[in-house]
């Protein structure tokens, strides 16, 4: 292999010596490439004399932003370079079409064989996806090494040309593939830019185009992060500054080559959303540092490059270093393109990137190993390079930072996922109040419950008050000032929402603190608990109802023997009537006790009104009054059952209560005994009754000894609608509301065990509840 290099300007001739050109001309495999910053019709005119000259050579042609000839870096210049191949055959083709994947389909289509050992191409650098296209040659060969890059216009951005042989295309790619089975081709590439600052999200992009960057627009984000002079100058300074993918060690760069007026900028290459990217800054060090070592085993016989426009531009009198060890090797041929493409696993689109390939035909493949040349750092640029150690520090510690809070948001995200799941299955809502602002922040089931919108303008306490109906705000008020001891509230409110529905709500409340035991916040839980209340009034009312079957059954015991005696007096004085024996004074007797007896039944109605007479206020009872107000009741038949009762008390023992509540549920406790006895046969039947204190609560102890309840059932007897009796003999609601009047009103609760030969049923109240 045999490569000729010339270069064309105004001022330097195209001259070829006529002994190449007969050398050039007896070659069966000839590849001519011309790179050209010159003017259009200076290139047709090189392309003509070319084709005329060499009339069996291949010639592949690309308009730059910068030439190579050796060890020069040339602009606004044409180079030649006429490659004569020994033991390689050259297949040459162009082709178009809108997809730059197809494009890339149909090169490879026409030129790709088993024996191809490189494919150079050169595609229109603004209107192909060079990424696309790349992807559309991998699709048919997935094997073969890919060179070359995208067209240039000396930063016009205007009009970018391919060509082959001598026609000239201002769209499509061209290509030439070498096919051989000796050809050894070596890749190089060096990037020297840093990836800086924290990581980015592309956030909305189509292709190569990028809308907006962290939710902004691209140019935002520029002028936002390298200021407004940069982003004014886009696309011409977004080459110095690129974004950069990282892919696994591999750093790819994303260079702008045009700005939209909607704010977005298209890149040299796709960036797909939510993918992250790095701001990207060149390090003139870092980017001359690569250098590689002399080959060992073959020659190399000759280099084409195919770098970056960016690196000429920001290295602009000391590029010519960086080319400089190629051209002391071999011939070396290339351009500045603005995008590169390089094979590894897979032909990549790089940008702010030299590439080259390396060729010999020789018998031995030549070996070629990169490496970082390391020089002292310059007095002057000492500082730099430091700040941008510091900036590269910084930002890989914030960057780690950063994950751990992404990664711990995204935890956070998924467990309040889980609460607001749980929240939905449990019918609860959450909220929180802020106590500097006064705002309250509500769950997704809070904005549900309360029927409004999420998106609604922000709950403040006040606004909330007003949802709560006139009776319950002082609640409201109170519990707030009480949740400072850091304790648990609870308080039941009602609250009416803007559909007119009243909601009736338990509210479970915790102050949460900060720094210094400051008061941060008031956390807490939201429960509906309207449908319960609703079935609860309704358990109420049936065993409201069931209680005053047994007050009028009690009744009916109380009148029965007043009324055998009325009945008996009345029998007596017809008898003496029918017998003559009837005398004014028997008349007189008789009539005192048909009236006494009437007063007393009289009386029975008067205790029973008053013992139902509701009472909502709280009254100092004795325990031992309360039981004879009960037994005054149910005395007469609990007598007639043949149960004994025993009421032993403490003295003074007082209670500030709801009397009427606390009486209906020591007749109940003592009915159902009543009943059990009426199963069994038994000569004595006791119910034994003990009143205490001890420490906080006053103990109630009611027992019986009529058999005890089964333990299989123990458990369930303040279950409602349980129940042990036969079918329309009980309700099932005594027990439970019993256990839920105690617990609601009166501060209390009751329990139940077997013990010995009948049940024992312990109520406790709080001795609290009577201040």
């Amino acid at each position: 292999m045999k490569t000729y290099i010339y270069q064309v300007n105004k001022q330097t001739p195209l001259v070829i010596d006529e002994n190449v050109k007969k050398k050039i001309n007896q070659s069966e495999s000839v590849l001519i490439q011309l790179f050209s910053g010159e003017k259009e019709n200076k290139i047709k005119e090189l392309l003509s004399y070319l084709t005329t000259t060499f009339s069996k050579a291949l010639i592949i042609t690309s308009s730059t932003d910068g030439e190579i000839a050796n060890d020069k870096v040339l602009t606004y210049t044409s180079v030649i370079s006429i490659s004569i191949f020994e033991n390689t055959s050259l297949k040459i083709a162009y082709a178009q079409n809108e997809s730059g994947f197809e494009t890339g389909k149909l090169i490879a289509q026409k030129l790709i064989t088993k024996d191809t050992k490189l494919l150079i191409t050169f595609a229109d650098g603004l209107n192909c996806n060079g990424e696309e296209f790349l992807d559309g040659i991998y699709s048919v060969n997935a094997n073969v090494i890919v060179s070359g890059g995208l067209s240039a216009d000396n930063s016009k951005f205007k009009r970018c040309l391919v060509g082959i042989n001598n026609q000239l295309y201002a769209t499509g790619a061209v290509a030439v593939c070498l096919n051989s089975k000796t050809l050894h081709v070596n890749r190089l590439y060096n990037f020297g830019w840093e990836a800086i600052g924290i990581e980015h999200t592309i956030t909305k992009a189509d292709g190569n185009r990028i809308y907006t960057i962290d939710n902004m627009s691209a140019v935002a984000f520029y002028a936002k992060y390298l200021g407004e002079d940069v982003a004014k100058a886009l696309p011409k300074t977004g080459i110095e500054f690129p974004l950069i993918r990282k892919e696994n060690d591999f750093l790819k760069a994303r260079a702008v080559i045009q700005k939209h007026a909607d704010g977005s900028l298209s890149f040299a290459g796709n960036i797909k959303e939510n993918e992250n990217v790095y701001l990207g800054i060149g390090e003139i060090d870092e980017i001359l540092s690569n250098s590689f070592t002399k080959p060992t085993g073959g020659q190399i016989e000759s280099f084409f490059i195919y770098s970056c426009m960016a690196r000429r531009r920001f290295l602009p009198t000391l590029i010519h270093k960086e080319i400089q060890p190629f051209a002391a090797l071999a011939p070396t041929i290339g351009f500045f393109t603005y995008g590169e493409f390089y094979t590894t696993d897979s032909p990549k689109l790089l940008n702010q990137t030299l590439t080259a390939v390396a060729l010999s035909e020789k018998d031995t493949q030549p070996v070629i190993q990169q490496r970082k040349s390391i020089t002292p750092i310059p007095e002057n640029k000492r500082t730099y390079k430091a700040l941008l150690h510091l900036i590269k520090n910084t930002s890989q510690e914030l960057q780690d930072r950063t994950i751990k809070l992404n990664t711990l948001k995204k935890e956070i995200e998924t467990k309040n996922q889980t609460l607001e799941s749980i929240q939905e299955i449990s019918n609860l809502a959450s909220w929180e109040l802020d106590l500097q602002t006064m705002q309250i922040k509500w769950s997704a089931n809070s904005y549900k419950l309360y029927n409004l919108q999420a998106d609604a303008e922000p709950i403040t306490y006040k606004k909330f008050l007003s949802m709560v109906v006139p009776e319950d705000r002082e609640k409201i008020n109170i519990a707030l000032a009480t949740v400072h001891d850091g304790e648990i509230v609870s308080k039941e409110i009602r609250v009416k929402r803007n559909d007119g529905k009243i909601l009736t709500l338990l509210e479970s409340a915790k102050m949460i603190y900060g720094g210094n035991n400051k008061p941060l916040k008031v956390v807490g839980t939201t429960m509906d608990i309207t449908e319960l209340k609703e079935k609860d009034s309704i358990l109420m009312q049936q065993a409201k109802h069931a209680q005053m079957g047994e007050m009028i059954n009690m009744i009916a015991h109380q009148w029965r023997q007043p009324l055998n005696a009325i009945s008996a007096a009345s029998i007596k004085l017809d008898m003496q009537n029918q017998m003559n024996l009837l005398n004014p004074q028997e008349i007189t007797k008789t009539a005192k006790f048909i009236e006494k007896m009437a007063q007393n039944m009289s009386q029975i109605i008067n205790d029973f009104m008053s013992f139902t007479k509701p009472c909502n206020k709280k009254e100092i009872i004795n325990f031992s009054e309360i039981f004879d107000d009960i037994f005054s009741i149910m005395g007469v038949q609990l007598k007639n059952h043949s149960i004994e009762i025993k009421l032993n008390v403490e003295e003074n023992i007082q209670l500030s209560t709801y009397k009427k509540e606390l009486e209906h549920i020591f007749i109940n406790i003592i009915a159902n005994a009543r009943d059990a006895f009426n199963d069994l046969e038994q000569n004595k039947k006791q119910i034994n009754i003990y009143v205490s204190k001890e420490d906080e609560f006053y103990i109630i102890k009611i027992v019986d000894n009529a058999g005890g309840i089964p333990e299989n059932i123990i458990q369930r007897v303040f279950a409602p609608y349980f129940t042990t009796k036969v079918t329309n003999k009980g309700t099932g609601l005594g027990l439970y509301m019993c256990k839920k009047i105690l617990q609601e009103h009166l501060s209390g609760d009751i329990f139940v065990k077997n013990r010995d030969d009948g049940a024992e049923f312990t109520i406790l109240l709080e001795r609290d509840n009577d201040k």
